[in-house]
């Protein structure tokens, strides 16, 4: 009976204890959470109607100008009025007179519009490439006429002696031109039937002497020999 009684006691102080151990940490839970929710407060909004002053309007520049001239001008009503040249306003002033600021207009300097036109000249000349291009050459007994190309021939060497039993049909060499302006190859394209004087005139051709030019690449071109009697 004793026992019964003592373990009847000892489960409700167990109890007891567990139940005020549970009641704690909820109490400890609960008043954190309500701790950490942040408080509102209301905002009190104010609305007032401001007035904005209207800017003021500049002063018109140009009536103000005009106003200044109509003044200067009753001022120098019986003075001289000598216009010098390139002045937009009178200089000559006398006694009692406003003196006012003298604007001379810019002038065109003659020199500097010659030296732009003289630059575009030389632009417009520098862009026209000088090649060799395609030449031709009338042979006439002893006598070579060179036509054709943009790049000036400065040298030819004497006219070859040319023998032939047949009249010769026309000549075609390709040259290719160093730029100091030597013929470094030639080659025959068109024959004249005659050995002889296509080597010879494959000689000629190579000591032909053209313009120097700066850029620096071999030019290729053409010379079309043709013949005449006499």
């Amino acid at each position: 009976m004793l026992r019964s009684a003592l373990e009847e006691f000892l489960y409700w102080i167990i109890s007891f204890l567990i139940n005020l151990i549970l009641f704690s940490l909820l109490t400890t839970v609960f008043i954190v959470k309500v701790k950490e929710i942040p408080e509102f407060y209301p905002l009190r909004v104010e609305i007032r109607e401001l007035k904005v002053e209207k800017p003021k309007k500049p002063r018109s520049v140009v009536r103000a100008k005009s106003t200044a001239k109509k003044t200067v001008a009753k001022k120098v009503s019986g003075s001289a009025k000598k216009r010098k040249a390139g002045a937009t306003v009178s200089s000559a002033l006398e006694k009692g007179d406003v003196k006012v600021p003298v604007q001379k207009e810019e002038d065109v300097s003659v020199l500097a519009e010659l030296e732009k036109k003289i630059e575009s000249r030389l632009r417009k000349k520098e862009k026209v490439k000088k090649e060799v291009g395609s030449i031709s050459a009338v042979v006439t007994g002893k006598e070579v006429r060179i036509k054709g190309g943009t790049r000036r021939i400065v040298y030819t060497p004497p006219v070859p002696e040319l023998i032939s039993s047949e009249f010769p049909s026309g000549v075609r060499i390709r040259i290719w031109v160093a730029p100091d302006g030597s013929v470094i190859k030639a080659l025959l394209l068109q024959r004249s039937g005659s050995v002889n004087i296509d080597n010879t005139l494959l000689s000629f051709v190579r000591g032909i002497r053209f313009e120097k030019v700066q850029e620096q690449e071999v030019q290729v071109g053409e010379i079309t020999f043709s013949f005449q009697g006499g």
